[in-house]
């Protein structure tokens, strides 16, 4: 999803589809680009609208005015978007913020070592309702399977603890590993601030795009 770009078709205003392709969107410079295989010439100024998904299911729909049209990419401008109910359970949060990591750890002694748990600072580099992507120290191998983070501001109201399990190993860089891992079963009101957040996020991409209730689209 933006800033890069995402599925896209192109439609006319009554809603007829005119094209498949992908749109790009410029926060800074308030114009969204449609591009495809092969793009419908559009009379300059004509109003289209741009429908813009993430795994099937639809995220923004964008109107304006055809500014530049041509077979590989067409440009509209004077733009307005809805930010369409539940897009937020599709899309991620792409914005860093500080957490802890209940992560396994050996204490060395003179006879032995001993496994013990303790909270770590972490950094969450994304997050959706589904996965959640880490910055920690190393977790051992064999109980890198299921962890815990916690997690406040800026997502929940109190400290919150979620469950984690197995989502994709961890890659090396500097003195931290970098981790994704599957969300588990929440409770209504995680779910509820955490769609929130990621809702917040996706809209703050936007810019200062005019934003519009998606039943003026019907």
């Amino acid at each position: 999803m933006f800033p890069a770009k995402c599925k896209a078709i192109l439609k006319l205003m009554n809603n007829e589809v005119l094209e498949y392709g992908f749109a790009s969107y410029s926060a800074q410079d308030q114009y969204l680009d449609f591009t495809a295989q092969f793009v419908p010439i559009l009379q300059i100024n004509s109003e289209v609208k741009v429908v813009c998904s993430e795994n099937g299911v639809t995220t923004h729909v964008f109107t304006g005015s055809v500014y530049l049209s041509s077979s590989k990419l067409l440009r509209v401008i004077d733009l307005k978007c809805a930010f369409i109910h539940g897009a937020e359970k599709v899309l991620a949060a792409h914005v860093p913020f500080n957490a802890q990591v209940f992560v396994p750890a050996f204490r060395k002694n003179f006879l032995m070592n001993k496994l013990i748990y303790r909270w770590e600072n972490c950094s969450i580099k994304s997050i959706s309702m589904n996965v959640a992507a880490l910055e920690c120290p190393d977790i051992i191998g064999e109980y890198d399977d299921k962890i815990i983070i916690k997690i406040s501001d800026p997502i929940f109201s109190k400290p919150t603890e979620i469950h984690l399990h197995t989502g994709e190993k961890g890659l090396m860089f500097g003195n931290h590993t970098k981790y994704k891992y599957k969300i588990g079963k929440i409770n209504k009101r995680c779910e509820s601030e955490l769609g929130a957040f990621i809702r917040k996020a996706n809209m703050a991409l936007l810019g200062d795009v005019e934003m519009i209730d998606e039943q003026s689209l019907f």
